[in-house]
C-alpha cells in the first residue's frame, strides 16, 4: 500500500526505503521515496512505475501516473508513491529534455533496465570550456567557502559574466549550485554510515539544522527520512 503524504499528521513521515544509486550527475532511486512537502530543486524528477500510479500535486494541480516529468525548479509534492517505484534525478546541464520528453513513456519503471536508457537522456554537446573550468575550481574550493572572484578568475570570465553563463548554462545561479553539490555530499556522507550532524559540517554546512533547512526547501522531507536508504555509487 502507497503511503499518502498529509502534513496535517502529527506522527513523523515514514523514511524513504530502497536503494540509491549515485553517479556524477545522475541519482536513481529504486523503492519506496515517501511521502514530500510542496517543494522544488534543480534536478529534472522522473517518476516511474510499473504497478501502482505515482500521486503527485505539481504548480498546485494533482496529478497522477507512472511516468511522470518533473522539470527543473516546478513546485511540487509526493502525494502517494508505489512501493516499489523508480526516482530519477537528472541535473539540467546534462540532461536533454527532448529526449527525455520523447522517451519518457517507454522508459522502464526498474532501476537495473534503466541504467542502459539514460545515456540517450544525456545531453548532446558538452558544456562551455569555461563553465567547466569553473566547476572544476569549484570542486577544489568545496566543502569551504567559494568565493565567486576566484571562481571568475578560473574561467576566465568577470564576475557578472560568469554569473550570467551559469544561468544560461546550468539553469541555476552560482549559489544554487554550490548548495546542490553539498546536499549531494552531505547524502553521500551520510549514507555511507556517517551522522547526520557530522555529514552536514563534512558538506560544509554550518550545522545539522542548515542541512535541514535546504532538504526541506529542495526536497519537502526531513533528514531523519534518509535512514532507510542503502547507497550505491557508480
Amino acid at each position: 500500500m502507497a503511503w499518502i503524504y498529509n502534513s496535517s499528521m502529527s506522527s513523523p513521515a515514514p523514511p524513504w526505503n530502497g536503494t540509491l544509486l549515485l553517479d556524477a550527475h545522475v541519482a536513481v532511486l529504486q523503492g519506496h521515496a515517501g511521502g514530500s512537502a510542496a517543494h522544488a530543486h534543480y534536478a529534472h524528477q522522473l517518476l516511474l512505475s510499473e504497478g501502482a500510479p505515482w500521486q503527485v500535486e505539481i504548480d498546485g494541480v494533482r496529478q497522477q501516473g507512472q511516468r511522470l516529468w518533473l522539470r527543473s525548479f516546478q513546485v511540487h509534492a509526493i502525494l502517494s508513491a508505489p512501493q516499489a517505484g523508480c526516482t530519477v534525478f537528472v541535473e539540467p546541464a546534462h540532461a536533454d529534455p527532448g529526449q527525455i520528453q520523447r522517451h519518457l513513456h517507454a522508459l522502464p519503471g526498474n532501476a537495473l533496465e534503466l541504467r542502459a536508457w539514460l545515456p540517450r537522456l544525456s545531453r548532446p554537446q558538452p558544456l562551455d570550456r569555461r563553465v567547466q573550468a569553473a566547476l572544476t575550481r569549484i570542486a577544489q574550493h568545496l566543502p569551504g567557502p567559494v568565493p565567486a572572484h576566484d571562481i571568475a578568475e578560473a574561467a576566465h570570465l568577470s564576475t557578472s559574466q560568469l554569473h550570467r553563463r551559469f544561468q544560461s548554462d546550468l539553469a541555476v545561479t552560482l549559489r544554487g549550485w554550490v548548495l546542490w553539490q553539498r546536499l549531494r555530499s552531505a547524502l553521500m556522507h551520510h549514507l555511507r554510515g556517517h551522522s547526520l550532524t557530522d555529514s552536514a559540517h563534512a558538506a560544509g554546512f554550518a550545522d545539522l539544522a542548515h542541512l535541514s533547512r535546504s532538504l526541506r526547501r529542495m526536497f519537502g522531507i526531513a533528514a531523519a527520512q534518509l535512514q532507510g536508504l542503502q547507497l550505491h555509487t557508480a
